[in-house]
């Protein structure tokens, strides 16, 4: 009986290790796609846990930190067609709030919350988000599936934590 009982822990383990072994796998892969992008356009991005940022305007207000109310307006394209905007929320800000830590169960994108804490209040910034930390499998407007991201955001106003500054 104890023989079985460490057999299925055992394989419990193994596809634990191999799930995570895969996630990791797609999440280079995207990586090595953004990058070969960026190079191929000249592009120099820094880099943080996996998305990619130029920033275009930096923001001379304050700090975006985890656990902040924002409001952004930004536009998203897919990195294979750069040149079709897939999503424009460049007229009216759009309120979000980051969560305290990163969750990928939150209604804001993981990469954008890896993303955001970077901008100052005023700012503008490139993020290229890979799929692993966007939509992943889930297809985009354009029917795309594992889709790179470009996020052109603006950062209008910050709530810290529930008071406004």
């Amino acid at each position: 009986m104890k023989a079985s009982k460490l057999i299925i822990l055992f394989a419990v383990m193994c596809i634990a290790v191999v799930s995570c072994k895969k996630e990791e796998l797609q999440i280079d892969k995207d990586t090595d796609v953004i990058k070969s992008y960026l190079k191929e356009h000249n592009i120099n991005a820094q880099d943080i846990d996996h998305v990619f940022y130029v920033e275009n305007v930096v923001g001379t207000g304050e700090q975006c930190e985890m656990g902040d109310t924002v409001f952004i307006k930004y536009s998203y394209k897919s990195l294979k067609d750069p040149n079709k905007v897939l999503v424009n929320q460049l007229d009216i800000a759009e309120q979000i709030f980051l969560p305290y830590s990163r969750s990928s169960s939150s209604s804001i994108l993981y990469g954008l919350q890896i993303g955001l804490p970077t901008m100052k209040e005023g700012g503008k910034t490139t993020f290229y988000i890979p799929a692993s930390y966007a939509f992943g499998r889930d297809s985009l407007s354009n029917g795309e599936t594992n889709a790179n991201l470009i996020f052109d955001v603006e950062l209008c106003e910050i709530y810290h934590r529930d008071k406004r500054h």
